[in-house]
């Protein structure tokens, strides 16, 4: 799935300006597990597509607090009944996993929702918001940093959904 972005970040309030379809605004402000909202529903999947140290360009790593050293890059789709819903990008900086919060750097084809809501230990420090395109359609995507132990990662969100 080639998704290119196609408008700059913007903050919350100028999303919720942006966004005229309450069905995208809904999933862009979930504040839950988006697995658990998929599943809620309809049978759950998650497909790996990638899992391994890659480098990113410089406006994620400023995005990480310019955080130095290798990064994990984990991409995913998540799936209910077995149709496309959400493509997920995390960064993971090793220092992260090693200094952090260990379990990051081994999610295999485990959900990262399944320990993000489930511990105390992780801070959500900033969403930001912007919209992608796969050459046919237009969908929204959030970004959005969090902190464990004061180390910075992020998690990266496009709704499949057409606006």
């Amino acid at each position: 799935m080639k998704l290119k972005q196609k408008s700059s970040w913007i903050t919350y309030k100028e999303m919720m300006n942006k966004v005229k379809n309450d069905s995208v605004k809904s999933w862009l402000t979930e504040n839950g597990p988006i697995t658990k909202r998929i599943s809620a529903n309809e049978d759950f999947e998650l497909s790996l597509i990638r899992d391994e140290i890659d480098k990113v360009d410089e406006m994620d790593k400023k995005y990480l607090d310019n955080e130095v050293g290798d990064i994990k890059v984990r991409e995913v789709i998540l799936l209910g009944n077995k149709i496309p819903k959400v493509y997920a990008k995390s960064l993971i900086p090793v220092n992260t996993i090693e200094n952090g919060f260990s379990k990051l750097g081994s999610l295999g084809t485990k959900p990262l929702g399944d320990i993000l809501f489930e511990k105390n230990i992780f801070n959500k420090i900033e969403v930001i918001y912007s919209t992608f395109s796969d050459e046919i359609s237009i969908f929204w995507g959030r970004k959005t940093k969090y902190l464990v132990k004061s180390l910075p990662f992020s998690v990266m969100e496009i709704f499949l959904i057409e606006e």
